[in-house]
């Protein structure tokens, strides 16, 4: 194979790598060599090369093509000199004329090869917060810091998580985006003919200040701006009100509401409906009035409340829901007047359901699965002993609907047997765990990773479904530990 080189002078190049010349499109393999002729005027000269290849003769061999300018004639192939010579010879020939003269500076970009390319030219990455760029050439990434400190997929961008943003600010896909804007007053109170009113409409997310607009309000109540509406109701009515905000960036917001004003009696000020409940959760919601004579009595005329929450004379609904759903009683208001004037109203109090989960006295971590301990189950070959004992759960929607599982993959190749309830126990719809065992055999044991702990028992796993529609469900492994007696 012949490599040209614009140059004069030649020099032995070793070829520690495989490598590709540009220009030329056979490869060098490693441990071929080359000689170039560096030099100034006087044409293209032959590269030499030393080695292994399909175009040349075999290892070791000297192969010397025809100079481009025919200044060296074929009888080249047949010099019996060595490659020291040849360089020498070269050398001398051109320190006799001017263009021949080798001066520090000489050599052009043809000197060297090119780096050869380890990543397409432009491709882009992170690292440790900053971009990643594929140079010009491909020869190298450049790493071009992120004054954020943020980068994702190769750009820099304002953040990586929400902490990396303002308060109320969160983070989606590299930039800090506020949540959209909401009006997020509910109901209004009710106004009284006569009786100042006030109250301050309120909205979250998007980008404040925030700036409110309305249609008209009932008569005698005027709406600002800054969203509060307030005045002295001078007519009875019963209105539909629409509320506009706008924030800062220009993004809107709009509710209907209700405004109800009575006239100057005893009324339930209160709107219904109430606050919404959890269950579980402790509760508080305090009722008021207007009119009459105060102080005022408060009782429940008909309708029940939630299971949990009771009802105080001063018209405080508290306690802690233990079911879920929606709860409609009447309200009656008594003021201390002579008469006693009374009012009413039908309120309804939701109370929405806690998140289902199945519970135990005693849990660890298997696997980085949440395991139930029961109570102990004694297993002995002579006879079986009853056991009897129930899954437990919360939250979700009562009644609760149980059912064995298989366990999972990883749990079950782990678990001898691959775990289930034993001949001899059942497991039914309420979660009751029955039966007897009689067979030792039958216990697995199992050692936590990472501890000196081992557990001897049956392991399985349990659905329970609650009664929403469609139905929520969780899952849970359990182990019965054991007392063998016995071989």
């Amino acid at each position: 194979m012949v490599v040209r080189s614009h140059l004069a002078l030649r020099s032995l190049i070793i070829v520690t790598t495989a490598l590709t010349i540009a220009g030329c499109g056979d490869e060098l393999e490693a441990g071929s060599t080359f000689i170039s002729d560096i030099g100034a005027e006087g044409g293209d000269d032959d590269v030499l090369v030393d080695g292994d290849d399909d175009s040349t003769p075999g290892a070791g061999a000297d192969v010397r093509g025809d100079a481009v300018d025919g200044d060296e004639p074929d009888a080249l192939l047949e010099s019996e000199t060595t490659l020291e010579d040849d360089i020498a010879e070269k050398a001398d020939a051109h320190s006799d004329g001017d263009a021949g003269s080798i001066q520090e500076g000489d050599a052009t970009n043809e000197d060297t090869l090119p780096p050869e390319p380890i990543c397409p030219v432009g491709l882009v990455g992170c690292i440790e917060g900053d971009r990643l760029v594929c140079n010009d050439d491909g020869s190298a990434f450049e790493r071009i810091e992120c004054e954020t400190g943020h980068c994702l997929d190769g750009q820099c961008v304002a953040c990586s998580v929400d902490a990396d943003c303002d308060t109320g600010f969160g983070c989606d896909a590299g930039a800090c985006l506020a949540p959209p804007l909401a009006i997020t007053t509910a109901v209004l109170p009710t106004g009284q003919v006569g009786a100042p009113y006030s109250i301050a409409i309120t909205a979250t997310g998007g980008v404040p200040p925030y700036l409110f607009a309305a249609s008209d309000p009932p008569s005698g109540l005027t709406f600002s701006a800054d969203g509060v509406l307030s005045g002295i109701p001078d007519a009875a009515s019963d209105v539909e009100w629409e509320v506009q905000v706008k924030d800062d960036d220009g993004a809107t917001d709009a509710r209907v509401f209700v405004i109800e004003v009575v006239d100057a009696k005893l009324v339930i000020t209160t709107a219904s409906p109430l606050p919404k409940a959890i269950e579980g959760e402790p509760y508080s919601a305090q009722l008021g009035a207007s009119g009459g004579v105060t102080p005022y009595y408060w009782g429940i005329k008909s309708g029940a409340l939630p299971p949990g929450i009771a009802f105080g004379a001063g018209g405080l609904i508290s306690g802690i829901p233990t079911e879920g759903g929606t709860f409609s009683f009447t309200v009656k208001a008594l003021d201390d007047g002579a008469p006693t004037a009374t009012a009413e109203k039908l309120f309804e109090l939701p109370v929405g359901l806690a998140p289902l989960e199945i519970i135990g006295e005693q849990e660890v971590n298997l696997f980085v699965t949440k395991l139930i301990t029961m109570p102990v189950i004694i297993v002995t070959p002579a006879f079986p002993v009853p056991y009897n004992q129930k899954l437990t759960a919360k939250g979700g929607k009562k009644p609760y609907t149980w059912a064995e599982e298989p366990l999972p993959g990883l749990v079950a190749g782990l678990i001898p047997g691959g775990g289930g309830l034993p001949e001899g126990l059942s497991l039914a719809a309420d979660g009751t765990v029955s039966g007897g065992v009689t067979d030792p055999s039958l216990v697995a044991n199992v050692t936590i990773p990472f501890t000196q702990i081992t557990l001897s028992g049956f392991f399985f796993q349990a659905r329970v479904s609650d009664s929403q529609d469609p139905a929520e469900s969780k899952t849970a492994l359990f182990i019965l530990p054991t007392v063998p007696i016995g071989n």
